[in-house]
């Protein structure tokens, strides 16, 4: 029943108080957080078009007019293509920076433990916590 195994995990988990989803005193620290991300992903929006055009536009130019391009920058030309300035640049907006810091939090996220998995785990702490506590004959 699912009452009985409410008062197992509370029997289980004694004085650990549930955390709150929102937390009021956490707002300052999550908007230091969003902002980082924002810079970090703007920071790495502005490394990938530098990349981008060395490896597209400076390196074809380096090698020659008869060299073929590498296929790393064979792949970069034909996966990010810049249609929007003719293959001139690599250019990218601040909407494209959020997105990718969207993407990111995403992926940073973790799923929330079930009940099942919590009591596993306090399982599992009990045996390990048992076994220090059993002497060794």
């Amino acid at each position: 029943s699912s009452a009985g195994a409410l008062s197992q995990l509370s029997r289980r988990v004694r004085g650990v108080m549930a955390r709150r989803l929102f937390q009021p005193k956490r707002i300052p620290v999550a908007i230091l957080q969003a902002y980082f991300l924002i810079t970090l992903c703007g920071a790495w929006m502005w490394a990938f078009g530098m990349f981008w055009t060395f490896m597209v536009l400076e390196l074809p130019k380096d090698l020659g007019p008869y060299s073929q391009m590498s296929s790393l920058s064979m792949f970069m030309h034909r996966a990010f293509p810049m249609r929007e300035t003719n293959d001139t640049a690599f250019e990218f907006k601040i909407d494209h920076v959020l997105i990718m810091a969207i993407v990111v939090a995403v992926l940073l996220m973790s799923w929330q433990p079930t009940r099942n998995e919590i009591l596993s785990k306090a399982d599992k702490e009990t045996i390990k916590a048992k076994r220090k506590i059993k002497p060794k004959k």
